[in-house]
């Protein structure tokens, strides 16, 4: 906070007198808050410095509108527990302003309870105390929203409207997408069609055959000779009396005690059952192993569990494995959620009850391997997807946004269709919204390099310097063309101006 306070006097917001009042007031730390409680500094001028120093987007809300329902969204006691503040709540992202922009953490958290892609800004906290509290009192009374002082007229008394206040360095370049050409589409027409390459024909980690009797991958294989070992443990136990004889299950949990309750519940239905004790380890079975169900905590150490079934469903050859999430700590809505934003095909909550985990494993673990009305789905949406970029690629923007959108709510696991859809929306000038997009797609094939590289360009234009520089880092990592590597890597120079 030393460095805030030495901003805003180099910025003439606080001379060094009233920067020594706000330091000797703030709490934990907290600047920003202490100089707005003493009426030191207004909030536009400390939301611009803070902006600054974070490289980061910030909020000021005496511009703003927060609608009440966002509450219903996040929790108010979760909001001054964790000092955030939900700014805007859209269908498949949220704005939140949040006292450290930094916490990707946080932001995680929220993006699995809500659903939705979380687009971090830096807030004030005694702004957001002040705006929270106002909002309290707007649903006390039946009210529709919080205003700011400034905040402008709406046609809508319950939109949101976010006062963004960017940084003053702004990106050297505009956004310059690349076309879509014809090499990135489907060439043909009517039923005469061929694939020509998407950025996602890359082979993905996954695409081996399945081994042709399930067994036990040779690294899980190799912890079940060494009891104890942290990356994953096996059991190779099969009841061939049971109705689920012949199927594979891996259960990854932190806690040996939850991944024995599980394996012994599965055992009675004749499985064979893997462990593995971290997110990494899971996933490298899954890509070996092709169990038939994932039942795989959310919070798993080393990757997350919701992390490790949005790898398997964004996965084409992985897609048809069962994932069963489960939770000590997210409970209530998060079960949609999950299955809205990671693609879980079912939610458990801790501690388990056993005749609800028997359900599920017989269930997904004895169905058949992929749902004939999913794979309807996602061939629906594949030929709308292909149908926007022909549209994207003609220039027709409108009608290719209509089918992408169509496209990316028929599968939501299609990187494709939420690539192309950026693309579009990117075109119309609704950068946040193609922002989320891009995420998605770069969420569900994180090995393809070029949404990476258009979530980048995105969040230079939006301001958000740190995560530009983080998506092109990801971008650079990814890429296996080295004349474009190298093009990434000069810009990314620029952005940190190097």
């Amino acid at each position: 906070m030393n460095d805030l306070a030495a901003h805003l006097v180099r910025a003439g917001v606080l001379s060094r007198e009233t920067a020594s009042r706000a330091l000797a007031a703030a709490q934990d730390g907290d600047l920003a808050s202490a100089a707005l409680r003493l009426g030191l500094a207004t909030e536009p001028a400390l939301a611009r410095a803070l902006a600054d120093l974070l490289d980061c987007p910030a909020v000021d809300f005496t511009k703003s509108v927060v609608p009440v329902s966002n509450l219903e969204v996040v929790a108010p006691g979760f909001c001054r527990q964790r000092r955030v503040m939900p700014v805007s709540v859209g269908k498949a992202e949220l704005v939140l302003a949040m006292a450290d922009p930094g916490d990707h953490a946080l932001a995680d958290e929220l993006r699995f309870a809500t659903g939705r892609n979380v687009l971090r800004y830096a807030g004030i906290p005694a702004a957001m105390e002040r705006v929270l509290d106002g909002l309290v009192r707007e649903k006390s009374r039946g009210g529709l929203a919080w205003r700011g002082t400034a905040a402008p007229a709406l046609p809508d008394p319950a939109a949101a409207w976010v006062g963004v206040v960017h940084p003053a360095r702004k990106p050297e370049s505009s956004l310059d997408l690349p076309e879509i050409t014809s090499e990135m589409v489907i060439v043909g027409v009517a039923d005469d069609v061929t694939d020509a390459a998407t950025p996602f024909d890359a082979p993905t980690p996954a695409r081996r055959e399945r081994p042709a009797a399930a067994g036990i991958p040779a690294s899980a294989a190799g912890a079940a000779e060494a009891p104890g070992t942290p990356a994953h443990e096996a059991s190779t136990t099969v009841r061939l009396q049971g109705v689920g004889a012949g199927r594979l299950l891996l259960v990854a949990d932190a806690a040996a005690e939850a991944r024995d309750e599980v394996a012994g519940l599965a055992g009675r239905l004749g499985a064979t059952i893997l462990q593995a004790a971290n997110g990494r380890a899971a996933l490298d079975i899954v890509r070996d192993a092709r169990p038939d169900l994932v039942v795989a905590d959310a919070m798993l150490p080393a990757m997350a569990g919701f992390e490790v079934c949005r790898a398997v469903k964004g996965d084409p050859l992985l897609r048809p494995t069962r994932v069963v999430l489960t939770s000590a700590v997210h409970r209530g809505t998060v079960a949609a959620d999950a299955k809205i934003a990671f693609g879980a095909d079912a939610f458990l909550e801790k501690p388990f009850r056993q005749d609800e985990v028997l359900r599920v494993l017989k269930l997904l673990l004895l169905g058949p391997t992929g749902d004939p009305a999913d794979q309807a789905a996602r061939a629906a949406a594949a030929a709308a997807w292909k149908a926007g970029a022909r549209l994207l690629q003609a220039g027709r923007i409108d009608d290719a946004l209509v089918r992408l959108r169509d496209a990316a709510a028929k599968d939501d696991l299609s990187a494709e269709a939420h690539y192309y859809l950026g693309h579009a929306l990117a075109r119309q000038g609704l950068l946040f919204e193609a922002a989320s997009s891009f995420a998605r797609a770069a969420e569900l094939r994180p090995d393809v390099d070029a949404s990476h590289q258009v979530l980048a360009m995105t969040y230079e234009q939006l301001g958000f310097q740190k995560s530009a520089r983080e998506a092109w880092a990801r971008a650079i990592e990814t890429c296996r063309d080295d004349t474009r590597k190298r093009a990434m890597q000069s810009r990314l120079m620029r952005l940190l101006g190097l």
